[in-house]
C-alpha cells in the first residue's frame, strides 16, 4: 500500500470510517494521515466518522490543549465527525468509543505523557498550528464536556440536543453562540476560563435552567438574548477584567452584586438591599435571576430589544 501524501483511502473500523493519506496504527485501529509542509514538523490529518445507529443518548469528551478548535451541529444520519491536523511527533490523536454506555473521547494527547504543556516556542512563526474541526448529530441528546487549552475556539451549538454542557478553556480566545433553540431542556450549562478573551451570544437558546461562569483574567461578554422557555438562574465570578451582560427588555431580571474595586453600570434597575432589579421583575413571564462576584474591573449592561 503507498505512503506517499497524495494517495486516498476509505477504511472502516467496526462502524467508524478513517479517511486520509498516509496509514498508521492508532489505538487499535486504523489511521489514515497526510503529510504536510511545515518545517520543523511532521504534518498529518485525520478523519473519523461514525454513522448513528438508534442512540438514544450520546456523551462527547474532548480534551484538546493547543491549537484551532471549531464545533458544528452534523448531520442526522452521523453521530459525530472529527477532523483533526496536528504535527505527528508531538501529538497523538484520541478515539474512543463505548457504544454501550454511548461515550465517546476525542483528542489530541501530548506523546511526552498524559498532557500537552504549551510553552513559548509553541507560538513560534515556523510553527504551524493543530486544528480540530468536530461535527455532532444534532437529533441526539447530548452531554458535552469540552477541555481545552490554549486554544482558539469557534464553538455553534445553536440547533444541537443539549442535555447538559460544560466549556472550560484556559488561555485562549473563546466565542461560543446558540443561534439557534436547543430543542430538548438542559439541565445546567458551565463555563470556565483563564487568561481569556470570552463571548457568548444568545444564551437563551441554549434553553438551560442553570448558567455559570467563572474566569480568571479578561474580557468577557454573556448575551442573554434568545428564545425564553424558562427561567434562568445564572451565577458569574470574574477576577479581573471587563464584563459585559447583554439583557432582554422584556424579561424580569435581578442582580446580586459583589464587587470590589470594580464598577456596575445600574442604570434600568432598582436597587433593594444587595440586589438590583429590574422595573419588569414582578411581572415578567419569565426571569433571569444572576449572581455576580467580580474583584477588579467593570460590569456593563446593555438593554437589548
Amino acid at each position: 500500500m503507498g505512503d506517499a501524501a497524495g494517495d486516498a483511502h476509505r477504511l472502516e473500523d467496526g462502524q467508524e470510517t478513517v479517511t486520509g493519506g498516509r496509514i498508521l496504527a492508532l489505538l487499535g485501529l486504523t489511521a489514515v494521515s497526510a503529510a504536510a509542509p511545515a518545517a520543523g514538523q511532521t504534518w498529518r490529518t485525520l478523519t473519523l466518522s461514525r454513522p448513528a445507529h438508534g442512540e438514544s443518548t450520546l456523551t462527547v469528551d474532548v480534551q484538546y490543549s493547543a491549537g484551532r478548535f471549531r464545533l458544528t451541529p452534523g448531520t442526522s444520519r452521523t453521530l459525530y465527525r472529527v477532523e483533526m491536523s496536528y504535527d505527528e511527533d508531538r501529538f497523538t490523536p484520541v478515539r474512543e468509543f463505548d457504544a454501550e454506555a454511548s461515550v465517546v473521547r476525542l483528542g489530541l494527547r501530548g506523546r511526552s505523557g498524559s498532557g500537552v504543556r504549551v510553552s513559548v516556542g509553541d507560538r513560534r512563526r515556523d510553527r504551524q498550528p493543530a486544528t480540530f474541526d468536530l461535527s455532532l448529530n444534532p437529533d441526539i441528546p447530548l452531554t458535552l464536556n469540552l477541555e481545552l487549552g490554549a486554544v482558539e475556539s469557534d464553538v455553534e451549538l445553536g440547533g444541537l440536543a443539549l442535555r447538559r454542557v460544560t466549556y472550560r478553556a484556559g488561555a485562549s480566545s473563546s466565542t461560543v453562540r446558540f443561534s439557534r433553540p436547543n430543542p430538548v431542556d438542559c439541565d445546567e450549562l458551565e463555563l470556565e476560563a483563564g487568561a481569556a478573551e470570552f463571548h457568548v451570544t444568545s444564551l437563551a437558546n441554549a434553553n438551560c435552567r442553570r448558567v455559570s461562569f467563572h474566569g480568571g483574567v479578561g474580557e468577557v461578554s454573556l448575551d442573554f438574548t434568545g428564545s425564553w422557555r424558562q427561567s434562568v438562574e445564572a451565577d458569574v465570578d470574574v477576577s479581573i477584567g471587563s464584563l459585559t451582560l447583554g439583557l432582554p427588555r422584556d424579561v424580569g431580571v435581578a442582580i446580586r452584586v459583589n464587587r470590589f474595586l470594580a464598577s456596575f453600570e445600574s442604570a434600568g434597575f432598582t436597587k433593594r438591599g444587595q440586589t438590583y432589579y429590574s422595573s419588569n421583575y414582578s411581572s415578567a413571564r419569565y426571569r433571569l435571576t444572576m449572581r455576580v462576584n467580580a474583584t477588579i474591573g467593570g460590569i456593563d449592561v446593555n438593554w437589548m430589544d
